[in-house]
C-alpha cells in the first residue's frame, strides 16, 4: 500500500494556509496604511509648526495690531474673531531700505485664501503679491484671529489668539487638525 495524502487532506491544508495568508496580508496592508497616515500627519505638523512659529515670531515684535483687510486702520480689537490680521513690523520688510514707526509701510498681513495661509507685505508704493506659507497638501478650512488690547493707552497688553482648522491627506489617510496658539506683544503697552 502506497502512503500519501488524500485529496480532502490537501484541500483542507491549502484552505487553512490561504485563510492564514489572507489575514496576514490584511495586517500588512493595515500597517502600510497606518504608516502613510503617520507620515502625512508628521508632514502636516512640521509645516504648520513652521508657519505658525514664523507668524508668531514676527507678531511678537510687531505692533499696531488690527483685524481687518483695511491697512489704513492702525489698531483694532476683534474679540469676535476675523480671518484677516495685519500689524506694523519692527523692521524694514518691504525691501525699500527705509523704516519708520509712524507710517503705514512695512506692514504684514495674514489671511486665508484658497485653503492656504497667505502672507502679504505692504510697502511704500504697493503691496507685494501674497505668498502662501502653508504647503499645498495642507487644506486650511478655517483661520481666525482674536485680538484684544490693541489700542494705545488702554493699559492692556496686546494679545492675539490664532486658531487654525483643516486637514491633510485624502480618503483613509486624511488627518484633521485643530490648532490654537496665543501671541503676546513683547513691547510693554502703556
Amino acid at each position: 500500500m502506497k502512503k500519501g495524502f488524500t485529496l480532502i487532506e490537501v484541500l483542507v491544508s491549502v484552505s487553512i494556509f490561504s485563510i492564514v495568508m489572507l489575514v496576514a496580508t490584511g495586517a500588512v496592508f493595515s500597517i502600510v496604511e497606518a504608516n502613510k497616515k503617520t507620515h502625512t500627519l508628521k508632514s502636516v505638523m512640521t509645516n504648520l509648526n513652521f508657519a505658525l512659529e514664523s507668524m508668531a515670531r514676527d507678531m511678537r515684535v510687531g505692533f499696531r495690531y488690527a483685524c481687518t483687510s483695511n491697512i489704513a486702520v492702525r489698531s483694532a480689537d476683534c474679540a469676535e474673531g476675523d480671518s484677516v490680521f495685519h500689524y506694523k513690523a519692527n523692521r524694514d520688510v518691504d525691501g525699500d531700505g527705509l523704516y519708520s514707526t509712524t507710517d503705514d509701510n512695512d506692514r504684514i498681513e495674514y489671511s486665508l485664501s484658497g485653503n492656504r495661509i497667505m502672507k502679504t507685505v505692504y510697502g511704500a508704493n504697493s503691496s507685494n503679491p501674497p505668498v502662501a506659507i502653508t504647503a499645498s497638501e495642507i487644506k486650511i478650512t478655517s483661520l481666525s484671529f482674536y485680538a484684544v488690547g490693541t489700542a494705545a493707552g488702554d493699559r492692556l497688553q496686546p494679545k492675539v489668539v490664532i486658531t487654525v482648522q483643516g486637514y491633510a491627506g485624502e480618503g483613509s489617510t486624511r488627518s484633521d487638525f485643530d490648532i490654537e496658539t496665543t501671541v503676546t506683544q513683547r513691547a510693554i503697552d502703556s
